[in-house]
This record gives C-alpha cells, structure tokens and sequence, in this order.
C-alpha cells in the first residue's frame, strides 16, 4: 500500500470516532433538540471552482453600526432576556443540557450582556445545551442554490475550557449552520416535520475536532451521493499531507504537525486564546443544484483575535450536500453550543465556560468589531 493511502486510511480511523454520537444521543422534544456529531475524515476532489474570498469591508465598526448596515438579515446582542425566551420549535431559543444556558451581565463584548454556556464536572456531550435562532421571524429568508450569505458572532472562552482535555471528547462545536424551520413549525407541532434540528444534511459547522486547539470545518450529518457524513474541509497537500486549515500561509496548518507544531513558528493553524473575545465569521456560497448536491459551492471562514484585524483561515470548494429535491432544505437556521460528542459524565473537571456575543447574519460581509 502506499504511504499516501496509508496517511489517508489513519486520517479516517483517527476521525471515524469523532463522528459517532450527536443526534443519536438526544431526544428532540420542546427542550432539547439533537445535535450532531462531529467530523471524519479528509474530502472527496473539490468541486468545480467558485469565486474567491471577497475582500473585508474597509475599516472596522461597532456592534450598532455592523447591526444596521444593507443586507443584515438577524442580529442579537443577549443583553435582554428576550433574545433567549423560547424552546425547540420556537423561531428562537434555547435548549437544556448538564446546563442552562444565561445571560451574563459582566462579561461582554458589548452592551448589556453575552450568552454564557458552563461546562460542569461529570456532565456528557451535552454538556450545555444550545441557544438557536432562524434568520426571520417570518421563516421566509432562507438560502438555497446559487446564493451567498455570512453569519459573524464573537466568542470568548475561559481557560479552563480551552487547557481541558476532555476524557472520550471527539471535540466541541462552536456553531452550526443547518436547515431552517419551515412556515407552520411551532412548539406543539415540532414533531410534524416542519421544524428541524441541527443535524440535518446541510449542516455546516465550525469546531475543534480532536481538541487540536484550532478552528475547523466540516458539511453534512448525513451522506450523499457525493460525499459522505461529516465532510471535513480539508485539502489535500503534496503526496501524503492535507492541510486543516487550507487557507494558512507557510509553514501551514497540517495534519502531519503535531501538538504544539500546529501553531507557529513550526506550523500556522490560527489558534484559540483565552479572556478575549475573538471574531469568527462565514461565508456559505452554494452552487446550482444537481441531485442532492450544490456544486461550485465554497466555505469560507476568517478568524480575529480581539482588537485585530481579520485573516482568511479557510476558503474550500465543496460540494454541499443539499438533501433530496422533494425535501426542498434550505439553510436558514444558526446553533450555537459547546456540545462535545462522546464526552465522558465520569470525569471530574473544571467548571469552564464559553461567552458569546454580537451575533450578525448578513446577505453581504459583515466588518470586523472596532478595537
């Protein structure tokens, strides 16, 4: 066998187990809703090519402002209750793990408060439940073939979230991009199959696979005839390497790196940091439809550190698996959760927490936060 299918055949094995668990471990009822699991292995060849990133817009803005500019479509501050009031088959809400999630009033990025999820000891892969909301009130601003949207938020983690390695985690989740409920889903009739959860084939999230300590990518919790359940985002690198973050300049963001020779100066991954609050922001651009696929689609992905400017991590052709035609799915619905597959409830570790804040959903690229 060669040492390139050798590579690729550990990549899958390391990976495989990641993807167990996740909507299998959850019932989806009014107060919590099933998520998925998280990502394999590396990619099928790309699709055909799509346009490249855009550039950023000049200069930066606050929250306000980037809230109020042409083509927002959704934005929450979590500075009142009410931007959490609701449960599974509500327009938005939250969901119950180990945990709740609250409204923190001290730590923030702006305004009057943030999203907080806690990680308790002894709590297993829904270790915090999920805050989600769809795109409008009205359920009608979705996107399906040949369309371009972004979604920003900002996240700050603590310490103990990020220097825990968590017994039998396959990686926690940062946010996932999935189908949006349709017109007639409501609590009472979310098992009418009008309301969907986050495991869905479209999903598209960003997460820490193997707690590796960097953002990545993946598409999928379900199999398609063109690539199958958890798609990573990753590209393919000389003869027997794939890059993990594919948009990282020299030295890289590789698989054969180990460790701390992910992150510079032996590699490039752009890492998590503690006590700030970073910026993340995607671009989904899909492609026409063809069979249960869009083609020509491309993931994007730029990460900021707080006071910084933005910087393109991933930008992947893809395939984006688009459900059957009868189905009609089209993405119109964000998760956010820490929720961590095939973590062990017998494990006795720091309380640890995540903060979000300053979520946007945009039909045009949001600007970065001013410093």
């Amino acid at each position: 066998m060669s040492h390139t299918k050798t590579l690729l055949l550990v990549l899958v094995l390391a990976l495989a187990f990641t993807a167990c668990g996740g909507a299998d471990d959850m019932a989806s009822t009014a107060g919590s809703a099933p998520v998925s699991g998280t990502p394999p292995a590396p990619p099928s060849p790309p699709s055909p090519p799509a346009p490249p990133a855009p550039p950023p817009p000049l200069g930066s803005q606050d929250f306000a402002t980037r809230r109020a500019q042409p083509g927002v479509l959704r934005s929450v501050g979590f500075d009142a209750v009410s931007d959490i009031t609701g449960g599974y088959g509500d327009n938005s809400g939250i969901t119950t793990g180990a945990a709740t999630p609250s409204l923190d009033n001290s730590v923030k990025a702006s305004g009057a408060g943030s999203l907080k999820f806690t990680i308790p000891p002894f709590s297993g892969a829904d270790t915090s439940g999920t805050y989600f909301t769809n795109f409008s009130s009205d359920l009608l601003l979705q996107f399906g073939e040949n369309q371009e949207f972004y979604v920003q938020w900002r996240q700050r983690f603590s310490p103990e979230f990020l220097n825990t390695v968590y017994a039998g985690g396959g990686g926690w989740k940062q946010i996932i991009i999935s189908t949006g409920d349709k017109p007639g889903c409501t609590r009472s009739s979310s098992a009418s199959g009008l309301c969907y959860s986050s495991c869905t084939e479209l999903e598209t999230v960003a997460n820490n696979p193997n707690q590796l300590g960097f953002p990545q990518m993946y598409n999928s919790c379900a199999g398609s005839s063109w690539h199958g359940a958890f798609e990573g985002l990753y590209e393919p690198f000389g003869a027997s390497d794939f890059k993990l973050q594919n948009a990282r300049v020299s030295p890289y963001c590789l698989y054969s790196q180990s460790g701390a020779g992910h992150f510079p100066p032996a590699g490039n991954c752009f890492a998590y940091v503690a006590n700030e609050w970073m910026t993340f922001q995607i671009r989904i651009q899909t492609g026409p439809r063809n069979n249960d696929g869009w083609t020509g689609s491309r993931v994007t992905l730029w990460v900021a550190r707080e006071n910084q400017p933005s910087e393109l991590v991933i930008d992947r052709p893809i395939v984006l698996n688009a459900g059957s035609a009868a189905a009609d799915q089209k993405f119109g619905k964000v998760w956010l959760l820490p929720y961590n597959t095939g973590k062990s409830s017998a494990q006795d570790h720091p309380t640890a927490f995540t903060w979000y804040d300053e979520l946007i959903i945009s039909r045009t690229r949001i600007a970065d936060p001013a410093p």
